[in-house]
């Protein structure tokens, strides 16, 4: 399934970018963020952030979905995941080993479920009624925002500190 594919491509990626983030650089933040396509994270928030919606909501959606009978399913607070887990302490290398591990986990999960389970549904925030396939398409979305926030991030490095970002 190309679904399948492309989660699992994430966490390589999301490391190909934040390699491209001096280490010195992990925590940096614009003093502006407008335009920006996914929350206002630095590289290493990003990542963090990553982990914890995979492994605190999206694996908890999905598993709420299949066991429950149209369950309400919470939005997470970003900003109040990062104060809670102190992200500016996390270790990137450890943190990025987590994410691929949870991601693999996820996709081992949703590849074991019946083709009937993908209609199973949910209401989800602001999104209404849902079936599994679509919080899995709405991670899939969730994974593109994070990819493009990176990539706006690496952006303002370049034109505000004036970095010279190599191309990998």
């Amino acid at each position: 399934m190309p679904l399948f594919t492309t989660l699992l491509a994430m966490p390589d990626q999301f490391e190909q970018l934040l390699a491209q983030v001096p280490a010195d650089y992990l925590d940096w933040e614009p003093a502006n963020w407008a335009g920006i396509p996914s929350e206002r994270f630095s590289a290493r928030g990003h990542l963090c952030h990553l982990l914890d919606i995979e492994t605190q909501g999206y694996q908890v959606r999905f598993r709420r979905t299949l066991e429950e009978s149209l369950p309400a399913l919470a939005s997470l607070d970003g900003y109040q995941l990062a104060q809670d887990n102190q992200y500016r302490q996390q270790d990137p290398s450890v943190q990025l080993a987590r994410f691929r591990a949870a991601r693999s986990e996820t996709v081992d999960w949703l590849k074991a479920q019946p083709a009937s389970a993908w209609q199973r549904r949910a209401r989800y925030g602001g999104y209404g009624e849902v079936t599994l396939d679509g919080l899995v398409r709405l991670l899939v979305s969730h994974d593109h925002q994070h990819l493009a926030g990176m990539q706006w991030l690496l952006m303002r490095l370049n034109a505000d500190l004036r970095l010279a970002i190599p191309l990998a």
